[in-house]
């Protein structure tokens, strides 16, 4: 069985982390797909029609149409990335993807990730699924890649997984996971290392549910478009955001 098929499936989760909160339209219904799928391949019918570029983050992506922009760090001072919004508003988001460059600490993603044996590949995964609420997760195998896009030797490796539908939380606030929570929406989340050392999370939010073409389209930009520059490009513009928030909170 190859590791980046490999899912683990996890019945019961509990959220052990701060989570990016943003507001997304309520429907009734539910996400029809019961697993999202994960991106193998691209696809001639998904088309991407605009390069996104951050400067101040040091990243690119492709992206669908031209996305409005908005930093973050709106929804969580903690979060230093974007949030590209392609349908709704700022206060009533229908979809957009969430891109942050410090989606997750030191060694989350392990270096040998893609050399795991099965056995200790599914025990990591069920652990990473429950700290991270996810509802299972999945390894994705990425190119590593020239600043234009080609391919160059060797390749690093994700974990994907849409977030619990359910999950245990505290009602009372005694430290005690009492009851179980269900989630009016699903994000489909990806935990990319950068090619220069960035811990990129990113997100697709989606009111009414995952849909598997905007799931496809979003796992194939993420895993064959994402580009992170340079270390010290990265460096300078982690630093530089890093200092203007600083500054910001002394106003």
């Amino acid at each position: 069985m190859k590791l980046n098929k490999l899912v683990a499936k996890v019945l019961t989760l509990a959220v052990t982390i701060s989570v990016l909160v943003l507001p997304v339209a309520a429907f009734a219904e539910e996400a029809p797909a019961k697993q999202p799928p994960s991106a193998t391949s691209q696809k001639d019918q998904i088309v991407f029609t605009h390069k996104h570029t951050s400067q101040r983050y040091g990243y690119s992506i492709l992206c669908p149409v031209k996305p409005k922009v908005i930093p973050a760090s709106a929804y969580n001072e903690q979060d230093k990335g974007d949030v590209l919004l392609y349908s709704g508003s700022y206060d009533n988001i229908k979809k957009a993807w969430v891109i942050c460059i410090n989606g997750y600490d030191n060694k989350v993603v392990p270096e040998n990730l893609g050399t795991m044996q099965e056995n200790e590949a599914k025990a990591f995964l069920k652990d990473f699924a429950a700290n991270y609420g996810l509802e299972y997760a999945q390894i994705v195998e990425i190119a590593n890649r020239n600043d234009d896009g080609s391919q160059v030797e060797g390749y690093r490796y994700g974990i994907a997984g849409p977030t619990a539908k359910e999950v245990e939380v505290d009602s009372d606030g005694d430290g005690v996971m009492d009851s179980i929570a269900v989630a009016e929406n699903q994000m489909m989340k990806l935990f990319i290392p950068g090619q220069y050392g960035g811990h990129f999370m990113l997100g697709l939010i989606q009111a009414g549910g995952l849909q598997k073409r905007d799931v496809e389209e979003f796992m194939n930009a993420g895993i064959y478009t994402l580009q992170q520059w340079p270390t010290s490009g990265y460096s300078k513009a982690k630093s530089e955001a890093e200092n203007s928030d600083k500054k910001s909170k002394k106003k």
